[in-house]
């Protein structure tokens, strides 16, 4: 009885979390809960998505360029479920994956109504059937039949249970058995398990047939990343002494006017990718002076040159006599000082090509950067007017842009379950290795349940459990014994006369039996055997007549 309790109580917390979860997850919004159903129509997600589809979403505290959300359209007055595009502070940009153009309605973070969650095949077209009234009713119609019918065979056992607790027993006491029926230990519930396995096979066949049904590849787009990237440095000469032992200037070295008269400056132009590509361009290096005010002056170090293959070097000198005078004379004409101005180094760069086969035409313009002061130029770090990344080191000041070419290529299709990801040819192996597993567990469970004893004894027990009573006597009980045809037919004796079902088995035989005022009903079962190869659950007709000459 503890156990039956225990076993109750579990399933009850069981059930009860069942539909916690249940309504957690798949309550919809218009009803109190915090899920959307969305049917999907038109080609503007294809081929991800098409019309009939069913697409569940449900609120996420963050949303992110590339997910799919849905939204309340204020143009379309519907719901609209699409791809983010782009986010601009509090409005997010939506774009059909078969579209060739951005949604015009750009929603705010509170019209945003939740990102996918659960993507269902074709399920749309069944879920719309029940808003189709004659089908509405049909199933209102079939759920209250279910009760109703349900409810009555409830008060049914209800009344026999209450007539067989106040029914007479046997008056011989002896007869009754106070402990355990024979071999009615602990026992396996083969039709449970068979249950399950059949439950089992139902699912993957269903988890094939959607991956089955649905495409194991898609088109997709494979990126090509590639990095532009500008390498400076520097050298110069200088007298030897306590300012340059060496007589030699490098790279993050401070730079003295009174000391070095011409400086060099290298660059180092690469294209680098680890795509297939080819590459042809031109380079112009320019120096560029820059006042406080605003004055620029242009002066082209390099002309125009062309070179072949994805990196370049180039050296130009700065005559520093040559510039200090420049900027004398400007100050000399304007009044402004002759320092504090802004002397930059940029290479521009044009190139052309393909990378991954796809065609490529880019520019790249970095600059090296220099401050003027009274006694020495400052070196200031690379720039670059795109966006770029900068680093320096004793190596040099690199500047680099990055970028990406875009391949259609394909690419292993998913379906998506509970917020996970799952490939469809990753699917298709899990349900043939389930639909196999279970399969072979069915057809196992189904023998082994046809193959054991008193298979008929279990169901009798398992329907009328509550009026049988297990009795140790054998069968001589002093009363001529009325065979019945069937158990149903014992069964309406023991109600029609408020009587217990006595059960008693010996060897392979159960005995059922009713005492009806001096009369004894009687029912036997033999154990299932194998006839011929074959299985029978059918009850073996008793020989009573063999039995008594074995006896005598």
């Amino acid at each position: 009885m503890k156990r039956i309790r225990l076993r109750v109580s579990l399933v009850t917390v069981a059930f009860v979390l069942l539909v916690a979860g249940g309504w957690w997850y798949f309550w919809p919004t218009n009803l109190g809960g915090s899920t959307k159903y969305v049917i999907t129509h038109g080609t503007s997600m294809e081929p991800r998505f098409h019309s009939g589809d069913l697409a569940i979403v449900r609120p996420s505290s963050e949303y992110k360029v590339g997910q799919i959300v849905a939204y309340w359209s204020t143009l379309l007055h519907t719901v609209v479920l699409h791809r983010i595009h782009a986010i601009q502070g509090n409005t997010y940009l939506f774009k059909g994956d078969n579209n060739d153009f951005i949604d015009p309605i750009h929603p705010t973070r509170a019209e945003l109504l939740g990102k996918l969650w659960l993507h269902v095949p074709r399920a749309g077209l069944w879920l719309e059937y029940l808003h189709v009234p004659a089908v509405a009713a049909a199933i209102c119609a079939l759920v209250g039949l279910s009760l109703l019918f349900g409810f009555g065979e409830q008060q049914r056992r209800r009344k026999r249970r209450r007539k067989g607790a106040q029914g007479s027993v046997f008056q011989r006491a002896s007869l009754v058995n106070t402990t355990p029926d024979h071999g009615s230990g602990p026992r396996i519930n083969y039709g449970a398990f068979l249950t399950a396995s059949a439950v089992a096979v139902a699912v993957f066949a269903v988890l094939g047939l959607i991956a089955f049904t649905r495409p194991a590849d898609k088109p997709g787009t494979a990126t090509n990343p590639y990095t532009q990237q500008a390498t400076f440095g520097y050298s110069a000469t200088a007298p030897v002494g306590p300012v340059y032992p060496t007589g030699t200037v490098h790279t993050g070295e401070p730079i003295f006017l009174s000391q070095v008269r011409e400086l060099g400056v290298h660059v180092k132009y690469q294209f680098v990718s680890t795509a297939p590509h080819s590459i042809v361009g031109t380079e112009k290096v320019v120096l560029v002076l820059t006042g406080q005010t605003g004055w620029s002056r242009t002066i082209v170090l390099t002309p125009t040159t062309h070179f072949t293959g994805d990196h370049t070097n180039t050296t130009v000198m700065l005559d520093m006599h040559h510039i200090e005078a420049l900027l004398a004379k400007v100050g000399a004409l304007t009044g402004l000082p002759t320092t504090g101005y802004t002397i930059s180094i940029e290479p521009r760069v044009h190139v052309t090509g393909s990378v991954a086969a796809r065609p490529l035409d880019l520019t790249f313009d970095p600059a090296m950067n220099f401050q003027l002061g009274a006694s020495q130029l400052l070196s200031e770090g690379a720039s670059d007017t795109g966006a770029s990344t900068n680093s320096g080191s004793a190596a040099g000041v690199t500047a680099k842009r990055a970028g990406n070419v875009g391949t259609p290529t394909t690419l292993p299709a998913t379906v998506s379950a509970l917020g996970v990801y799952i490939r469809i040819s990753l699917l298709r192996w899990l349900s043939i290795v389930g639909l196999m597993i279970a399969a072979a567990a069915t057809v196992f469970l189904y023998l082994r349940k046809r193959s054991e004893t008193f298979e008929e004894s279990v169901k009798i027990q398992s329907q009328h459990g509550h009026l049988i009573v297990p009795i140790v006597a054998g069968e001589d009980l002093g009363w001529p014994p009325v065979d019945v045809p069937n158990i149903k037919a014992l069964v309406r004796l023991a109600e029609s006369g408020q009587r217990l079902i006595l059960h008693n088995r010996s060897g392979d035989v159960d005995t059922y039996m009713v005492n009806d005022e001096g009369t004894v009903y009687r029912y036997q079962v033999r154990s299932s055997k194998v006839v011929w190869g074959e299985w029978t659950d059918a009850p073996v007709p008793v020989d009573h007549a063999a039995d008594a000459a074995e006896a005598a």
